[in-house]
């Protein structure tokens, strides 16, 4: 009953009553005795009061006993959720108001605990799904000072998200034209969107500058773009070349042909000529047609690969040897160097053969006369890695990246009769094989074109 504190009081104040009322009375029984002296009814007073502020100690500690020791042990369990630490519970629950403050403690750090647990799974899901992110965020308060960043923009800008943290949207891009539409969304509080060609970065970008509702600031999402923007220069010449591919042959065919019809089909001498020439432009629209239907196949999954090991030596000297008559005129020579003997890949033995042939077509044709085109076939870890070196006048590095699409030919004017496809057919063979080509030139000192399988 007493372990209460109200009960505790209300005992405390009665027996501090009564203890006081009695020394009321027994100074008034010393004032009133006249056989007692000044001095010894001022003694038995002094006592009477020593009495009195013994019991009111002891009343008072017997009171604060039962709530010093709860306050203390409530202000570690504070201290503690404090540091973050809301796992902590009040264990001594009595029947009392501290055991119900005890109570009350306990269900408040159980939903705190809930409720923490609750906000750091939602931010572990926003961090992952904001990491996973293929566009780039940037999140910037009304300042224009960066507070969150992703990889994304990571990747996309080429800095560290440590480093821009804290400091202003332009400082860390250092880009009007990408700060430029951030400030009109801090200042209107409206969406913004922009599409950017950043020509200096290499980079197209759209943005979508959104405002923060909860706080000032914004969050701009960036796409990059420039794949695509890419993609579509690359489809524009390609519409482009294969029209002028198509074009050339067919309108010498119809000038030969209206030539023919005007009177020269009667001299037997032009018409053999011109039959020759139409015969010659309808080979060139076959080998187009051809090659496109090849890379279709080969894109579409059509052409199965029929692997079996090949002797890589034999297979490059069969290429020299279909090649002999074109470059003989020229006296071009091929040198093959393997190392070591013998290398032997698992590869489909006709589309690996039509790789080397448009590879050492390629490097003949634009290789000067009297002169040597090497190759030169070697084993690097898991992979075989052939290697075509020519001294042709090479490629200029703006085309260096392009010369495997198709139709895409370094040469403008056409004048060699590449329809550009070779390459490309190249390419989609190797890398159907599971390997990697590439290309390294120094313009004015020939070319090398690279492609490796896995052995």
């Amino acid at each position: 009953m007493f372990n209460s504190i109200k009960p505790r009081l209300v005992l405390a104040f009665l027996a501090f009553a009564l203890l006081a009322a009695l020394i009321f009375i027994l100074y008034f029984a010393l004032v009133l005795n006249p056989s007692l002296s000044v001095k010894a009814t001022v003694l038995h007073l002094i006592i009477i009061g020593l009495f009195l502020c013994v019991g009111a100690f002891f009343a008072g500690l017997w009171v604060s006993s039962g709530i010093i020791r709860p306050v203390r042990e409530l202000s570690r369990l504070f201290a503690g959720i404090s540091t973050g630490n809301t796992g902590q519970r009040a264990m001594e629950m009595k029947d009392d108001e501290i055991g119900e403050l005890m109570h009350a403690f306990n269900k408040m750090a159980e939903r705190l605990e809930d409720t923490v647990k609750e906000l750091t799974d939602e931010r572990d899901r926003m961090d992952l799904v904001l990491s996973r992110m293929g566009d780039g965020i940037i999140v910037v308060d009304g300042e224009s000072n960066i507070t969150a960043v992703n990889r994304a923009s990571e990747h996309i800008f080429n800095f560290d998200a440590g480093r821009v943290t804290g400091q202003s949207f332009i400082e860390a891009l250092r880009d009007y034209e990408l700060e430029l539409p951030v400030r009109h969304c801090l200042k209107t509080r409206k969406t913004q969107q922009e599409y950017l060609d950043l020509q200096s970065r290499g980079l197209y970008l759209g943005l979508v500058v959104t405002p923060l509702f909860s706080q000032p600031g914004c969050l701009i999402l960036i796409q990059d773009l420039s794949r695509l923007k890419q993609l579509e220069t690359i489809r524009k010449d390609f519409v482009a070349n294969v029209s002028h591919e198509l074009r050339t042959p067919i309108s010498s065919i119809k000038l030969l042909a209206e030539t023919l019809n005007d009177g020269a089909v009667n001299d037997a001498q032009v018409s053999l000529d011109f039959i020759q020439r139409i015969h010659s432009e309808v080979e060139k629209l076959g080998q187009i047609v051809d090659g496109m239907s090849t890379l279709a196949r080969i894109e579409s999954g059509q052409a199965k690969l029929v692997k079996k090991p090949m002797d890589l030596k034999v297979l490059i000297n069969k290429v020299f040897e279909r090649l002999k008559p074109q470059v003989e005129p020229r006296q071009l020579e091929f040198v093959l160097h393997v190392e070591p003997a013998g290398i032997v890949v698992p590869a489909d033995p006709s589309q690996l053969e039509q790789v080397l042939y448009n590879i050492l077509h390629n490097a003949a044709k634009f290789t000067r006369s009297n002169s040597i085109i090497e190759v030169q076939a070697s084993l690097s870890g898991k992979n075989c890695l052939v290697v075509t070196s020519d001294t042709g006048k090479g490629i200029d590095p703006v085309d260096l990246p392009r010369i495997f699409e198709r139709f895409y030919t370094a040469e403008k004017s056409r004048s060699s009769g590449s329809a550009g496809l070779g390459l490309a057919i190249a390419r989609h063979i190797v890398e159907a094989h599971g390997g990697q080509i590439w290309a390294e030139s120094n313009p004015g000192k020939g070319s090398r074109i690279s492609f490796s399988l896995p052995v």
